[in-house]
């Protein structure tokens, strides 16, 4: 029986525990969390499946293989969600909508220090975040009209703020 879990989350505070319907429903819970991302004091959110939901205790060192994560303000943020591959193996990728990007980037931050740039398609809203981030919290995927874009992990992502 599933006591806690099973889905984790590290809060924009920095704060990690389980992820619970207790005090409001879960898509609430996930749009609230996304709200609170700042862009200058709290730029990250991170929810993932942890693997024992019968532990009172969730630390990020509990964290599976896949995870979807949102960096950025409530208003600019970007998704990113690690996913098994066509090759069985983990890989990154950053969602955007199905539409053309216009070759230009912006620069999401994700820490006082550092930034992400980011196609157009690739920023949302914490509204539309919600709504994948809730996705995945059902199913581990993102689902269409998304789509995926791979991240080269033997390159720098982030770049000087």
């Amino acid at each position: 029986m599933t006591l806690y879990g099973p889905f984790a989350e590290t809060t924009p505070r920095g704060m990690t525990g389980w992820i619970s319907d207790r005090r409001r429903p879960i898509p609430d819970h996930l749009r609230m969390m996304l709200g609170h991302l700042d862009g200058t004091e709290r730029f990250t959110y991170i929810v993932w499946r942890a693997p024992n939901p019968e532990s009172i205790i969730v630390t990020p060192q509990d964290g599976g293989e896949g995870f979807i994560q949102a960096a950025g303000s409530a208003d600019r943020m970007t998704i990113e969600v690690r996913l098994p591959g066509p090759d069985g193996e983990g890989h990154l990728y950053t969602v955007g909508r199905n539409e053309p990007a216009d070759g230009a980037t912006t620069l999401v931050p994700i820490n006082n220090s550092r930034a992400v740039p980011v196609f157009s398609n690739e920023l949302f809203s914490a509204d539309e975040a919600a709504l994948i981030f809730y996705t995945y919290h059902l199913t581990e995927a993102v689902s269409q009209p998304y789509v995926l874009r791979e991240m080269d992990l033997a390159k720098e992502l982030s770049v000087p703020r």
